[in-house]
């Protein structure tokens, strides 16, 4: 198997998150057939919306994350892979400094694998600045797929659940998430795609509001798996399953739950929480 480095701290819960999502979707009956993996926590790493914006003042993270990738590479890693989806509009950028590690485009993965799963047309739930840059907007339409971008207020609400709720470690309402599913669901979206790591903590099922939920953070975690030569669990088969079943409130876990995964001495890491925020200092993570 090859070795998996992780540029993390973007943000720090999202990094746990993959790792845990790791563990749960290698299928393993020992601890040695799980992936070997070293992870960079590196929540200095500057905010990538700020500085896809063009903000006043805001510092590129693409050097940063150039070092980062240089180090796991001279560490051994030969695959790599960071749960920041906005990071990925410079991710060719960050990887040109490699010689021999690749890295592992989210997006993109993300994208394919709602398209093997069945779906249409995708709604995405991302902040401005993954929405600014085209990071989904471009993997979806590389995948066939048609892409439908929030209305500028429910945008807003987008936003207001990743920063004014999950960053600031508040539970977010049930309401405010329907809302906003409903809203993608209006537009004809039979899937809705968490395109920013907070997203992915709110544990939503697999459906709401009659559309399949695609989180990003799940295919990035399986994809990790698979490209490092170890045997992952049924990820699209877990997908179908729950997406045919009826709607399901958000904190009702990860599309992955359930699924079996061995070889550890002990229970694999905890998921994460709203309560537990997914960065410092409010920083744009995705």
């Amino acid at each position: 198997m090859e070795k998996l480095g992780i540029i993390g701290g973007l943000g720090p819960a999202a990094t746990a998150q993959l790792f845990s999502r790791i563990v749960q979707y290698t299928e393993a009956d020992r601890d040695q057939d799980h992936l070997d993996v070293t992870i960079l926590n590196r929540p200095a790493i500057p905010d990538r919306t700020a500085f896809l914006l063009g903000k006043p003042g805001a510092a590129t993270f693409v050097e940063p994350m150039q070092q980062a990738a240089r180090e796991l590479e001279e560490l051994g890693c030969t695959v790599l892979a960071t749960p920041c989806n906005t990071a990925h509009a410079r991710l060719d950028a960050i990887a040109s400094v490699l010689d021999v590690a690749r890295f592992v485009d989210m997006p993109r993965s993300a994208a394919a694998f709602a398209a093997r799963i069945g779906c249409k047309r995708v709604g995405v739930l991302a902040t401005d600045g993954a929405l600014a840059a085209g990071v989904f907007q471009t993997a979806l339409a590389k995948a066939g797929l048609q892409t439908v971008i929030p209305a500028r207020e429910v945008q807003a609400e987008v936003m207001s659940i990743i920063y004014d709720y999950v960053k600031a470690g508040r539970n977010v309402p049930p309401e405010t998430v329907a809302s906003v599913c409903e809203a993608l669901v209006r537009e004809g979206c039979d899937g809705i795609m968490l395109g920013c790591t907070e997203l992915s903590l709110l544990g939503l099922g697999g459906r709401a509001q009659g559309a399949l939920v695609i989180d990003a953070l799940d295919v990035l975690a399986y994809t990790c798996v698979t490209e490092c030569g170890a045997k992952a669990v049924d990820l699209e088969g877990a997908y179908r399953m729950r997406g045919a079943g009826e709607d399901e409130p958000p904190n009702g876990g990860s599309l992955g739950d359930g699924l079996a995964c061995g070889g550890s001495d002990g229970d694999p890491p905890d998921g994460q929480t709203p309560s537990g925020g997914s960065s410092d200092n409010n920083e744009t993570t995705e």
